[in-house]
Formats: C-alpha cells, sequence, structure tokens
C-alpha cells in the first residue's frame, strides 16, 4: 500500500456474492500530509480518498489496479481527521464492460456521507 502510513484498515471484507466491499478505514491524525493540507485545520485531500479506494479494491481483486474511467466524484463534506479518524467504505461491483469492471463507493462515518465516487478498473497483474 502505498499510503499505509496515512491509514490502517480495521476491518474489511467481500460478500460471498462478490459484489460488495465493505472496509472501515482507521486515519493517522498525526500524518505529514495533514500539517500542510490545512495546519491547524486538516483535512484530507480528495486524491487521497481516491486512492485510499484503489487500493481497497486492489487488495480484494488480488492485483494491480488501473482505474480506466472515474465518471464522477462528488464529496459532500471535508473529512477532519481530528474530529474523525474512522470512515466507512461501501464499495458495490457491477458488471464488466468496456472499461473493465463497474463500481459504485460511498465513503461514510454514521449519518455524513463525505463522498460518492463511480467509476470502472482493470486488474492489470496479480500483487
Amino acid at each position: 500500500m502505498i499510503m499505509s502510513s496515512l491509514y490502517t484498515i480495521e476491518q474489511s471484507c467481500r460478500e460471498m456474492s462478490g459484489n460488495r466491499i465493505t472496509a472501515i478505514i482507521r486515519l493517522n491524525p498525526d500524518h505529514e500530509i495533514f500539517s500542510g493540507h490545512y495546519p491547524g485545520n486538516p483535512v484530507l485531500p480528495g486524491v487521497c480518498i481516491i486512492q485510499i479506494l484503489k487500493e481497497l479494491l486492489s487488495y480484494h481483486s488480488g492485483g494491480d489496479l488501473v482505474f480506466k474511467n472515474l465518471d464522477s466524484a462528488k464529496y459532500y463534506s471535508a473529512i477532519n481527521p481530528v474530529q474523525n479518524s474512522l470512515l466507512n467504505f461501501s464499495i458495490e461491483l457491477g458488471e464488466t464492460d468496456c472499461y473493465g469492471t463497474v463500481f459504485k463507493a460511498g465513503i461514510y462515518f454514521e449519518s455524513v456521507v463525505y463522498c460518492r465516487v463511480r467509476g470502472s478498473y482493470t486488474v492489470s497483474a496479480p500483487c
């Protein structure tokens, strides 16, 4: 994992049907990225959310993953790791099309939705 010091996976599983992945991660609020983004008011950068999503999908797909298409990434609320270091990822896998495996992901904690992402990916090689 590229960002292993940014977060730890508390729990991660793929349903027996293989169509849903759920994960709980814990952010490290002391990570150096938060000292520059932003001092005194840390916020998890959107690109880091996408990278964590990619790493979770790679882990469950068993190989190096390439996003082929990101249809949308909507950010609804800033993630401050001091106020809330736990994040839930809910990833729904769909059919495989010409771009790869289609997915929809929601990143949230309790009633707060932080981000929703839709796109597709392919697995390029085993890890």
